[in-house]
């Protein structure tokens, strides 16, 4: 917010007296006295968002998520949704990740859902319970935002701040990944606030919720430690607090996370581990499942943050280029952690998952609020430089230092952010029209006084799990062309979790024995979006089965590559092709 005359006055009159004792060498110099002493008079009237009216946008962007937000991927569907609900409800569908001999998730994390979900449901039904969760992870999200948020302020100024904030609201890939049930999404949370506290020189703190998400929710965001660990070791030589503190977050993480995996499991099991050791010391592990070329990301980063990307991944050369122009622009105060190391977490996360063979979008999600911070930062190089060679070419020297340079450039931080936020809409508008059938599609199942199933065949990667059922119905699989290993339901025993089933393999070897029969089905979701197969019949069409609704769907193969990517008003509807999606009835049963 600016600063009132009443403000500027003791701000002026505190800085005049700062001075005088820097000059005394009395005392060095704190990160108060930096800000009030070395700020132009112009900059001190820079508006931006406060504590309350940044929070409340976070809050505002992260719900929106939470209610309209598809599952686009059926990883956060299987191995999450559907086990948390297998804790609340006592059934559900269960991959080979959660068999007892490889026990490679940790049941830890969803069972801190489970406690409040179990007890919610004795009055609320379970899509309820589905989104209350989400709305949950929202909140949860949203804070850790509104701490980095501060924390980018204090560290960078508020200039960035502000940018930070201003593309991060609108922005496509933190719409979809602020709530989904992926722990590469709580660790983009816990990293965030991890990183916030590591800014403003919290180091038990950022020890603390660094061995959150390495040990709760996914280990490999432990490399993103790596930063903080160098400044603490290297530069601040903080040996004692450092090694307390991982000790000590190590016992308190991991001893609980153990013997909840243990209940579950039926046998001593560290997980965190598991899933590391599967990942990287095993032939097959990181090459099993989407193989994809290094030039992926590439493209998934700009379809979620398009000019965004273009900026963080040209950050460090316009941060050299600014340093080359004039020195004093990248200058900063003393209590500043270095560029190099503030941006080293996003570097080492982005050469090192570009490599992998394996690669998914939900793996750069730990490092999406540092994406659009090394944007934030390539914007205001940009502004800078513009100003740099303005001074020469307008001939504005004789104000290049009684001015500041966002005087000069608003207009460039408008288009860009303005760009930037029109993108953003416009590809969370694409994904909501295109996709939203099917997380909505079994809202129009009857109620049931008997149990009854619900089966997916070819579409079974676009189920929204188990909490979209209504009491009563249990979800299975039908036998389609994919030959790949599918999830069993968990069996109707108490030590469900603790049974090792023989067809549950870590080689993604398909086994019919898990497939149910579809004259056996109540419901079925169908689709007409690919050719019909003997394995694959178009069941719409057949006689046997009852079109109870319908949901639209994008045929992506028939459709225009950029117009289904991004939603343009007139020329997307012209340019893209919709199927449906189809729940249908059992006429026999």
């Amino acid at each position: 917010m600016p600063l009132t005359v009443r403000q500027r006055s003791i701000h002026n009159k505190n800085g005049a007296k700062r001075a005088a004792s820097f000059n005394k060498g009395k005392r060095r110099p704190s990160e108060g006295d930096y800000i009030v002493t070395n700020a132009p008079t112009d900059l001190r009237s820079i508006s931006y968002p406060g504590g309350a009216a940044a929070l409340s946008l976070l809050l505002t962007a992260r719900i929106i998520s939470a209610i309209w937000n598809h599952i686009s991927d059926c990883d956060e569907t299987y191995n999450y949704w559907e086990p948390l609900h297998y804790l609340v409800y006592g059934h559900g569908l269960q991959t080979w990740e959660y068999s007892p001999i490889y026990a490679i998730r940790s049941y830890m994390p969803l069972f801190l859902f489970a406690v409040p979900a179990r007890i919610l449901s004795y009055i609320l039904n379970p899509v309820s319970i589905f989104y209350v969760l989400r709305i949950g992870l929202a909140v949860h999200t949203a804070a850790a935002e509104f701490m980095f948020y501060k924390a980018v302020c204090h560290e960078f100024g508020v200039h960035v701040g502000r940018l930070w904030l201003a593309m991060t609201l609108p922005a496509a890939g933190l719409f979809s990944s602020s709530t989904a049930m992926l722990p590469s999404a709580w660790s983009n949370a816990i990293v965030s606030g991890a990183i916030a506290c590591w800014w403003r020189k919290r180091y038990q703190s950022a020890v603390f919720l660094t061995a959150v998400t390495s040990l709760l929710s996914w280990p490999f965001t432990a490399l993103l430690g790596i930063p903080i660990a160098i400044d603490m070791l290297v530069l601040k030589r903080k040996f004692k607090e450092f090694f307390t503190w991982s000790f000590l977050s190590l016992i308190i993480i991991l001893v609980p996370t153990v013997l909840v995996d243990a209940w579950y499991y039926g046998r001593l099991v560290i997980a965190p581990w598991n899933i590391v050791a599967y990942n990287i010391f095993t032939e097959h592990g990181p090459d099993l499942y989407g193989v994809e070329p290094w030039t992926y990301y590439i493209v998934n980063g700009f379809l979620n943050f398009n000019i965004v990307w273009v900026l963080a991944l040209s950050s460090p050369i316009l941060l050299l280029a600014c340093t080359v122009l004039s020195s004093k622009s990248t200058s900063r105060a003393s209590f500043c952690t270095p560029y190099w190391l503030d941006l080293m977490p996003l570097g080492l996360w982005l050469v090192i998952f570009m490599l992998q063979q394996h690669k998914e979008e939900r793996f750069i999600y730990p490092v999406y609020s540092l994406i659009i911070l090394a944007g934030a930062i390539g914007l205001d190089c940009v502004q800078k430089m513009s100003f740099a060679v303005g001074t020469e070419l307008f001939r504005w020297r004789r104000e290049r230092e009684k001015r500041h340079y966002l005087s000069y450039t608003g207009t460039i931080m408008v288009l860009f952010v303005g760009v930037a936020g029109l993108a953003g809409l416009s590809r969370i508008t694409a994904l909501y029209t295109n996709y939203q059938g099917s997380l909505t599609i079994l809202h129009n199942l009857p109620a049931t006084e008997t149990e009854k199933v619900v089966c997916y065949g070819k579409e079974w990667y676009r189920s929204p799990s188990s909490f979209h059922l209504p009491s009563g119905y249990k979800m299975r699989i039908i036998q389609s062309e994919f030959n790949g290993q599918m999830p069993a339901p968990y069996a109707d025993t108490q030590n469900a979790s603790r049974l090792i089933h023989p067809y549950l393999n870590d080689q993604n070897k398909g086994d019919n024995s898990t497939y149910y029969k579809p004259k056996e089905c109540h419901y079925l979701v169908d689709s007409d979006l690919s050719k019909p197969s003997k394995l694959q019949p178009a069941y719409h069409k057949d006689p046997n089965w009852e079109v109870v609704a319908t949901a639209s769907i994008l045929n992506a193969e028939r459709s225009n590559r950029i117009l289904r990517a991004f939603y343009i008003p007139f020329l997307t509807s012209k340019s893209c092709v919709y199927g449906n999606m189809y729940l249908l009835k059992n006429k026999s049963l």
